[in-house]
């Protein structure tokens, strides 16, 4: 079971823990979009400081309407 909390502006947050480059886990908050598929997006600034790899690139048409990269 997934528990978080629900923010001043009605967003599902939920922790994270992700394995870096290295293998060591940092924790992150994060959205969850009502139309979670399974995916996880990570922003590019995430993906760098964790040195991490693009597996694969792509846009994606959020549910408040905001267009990702």
């Amino acid at each position: 079971m997934i528990t978080g909390a629900v923010s001043a502006d009605r967003e599902a947050i939920i922790r994270l823990s992700i394995r870096d480059a290295q293998g060591q886990e940092q924790e992150f908050e994060a959205v969850v979009d009502t139309g979670f598929d399974g995916w996880l997006s990570l922003p590019s600034v995430v993906i760098a400081a964790l040195g991490l790899h693009w597996r694969r690139r792509g846009r994606a048409l959020l549910a408040d309407r905001l267009c990702q990269h």
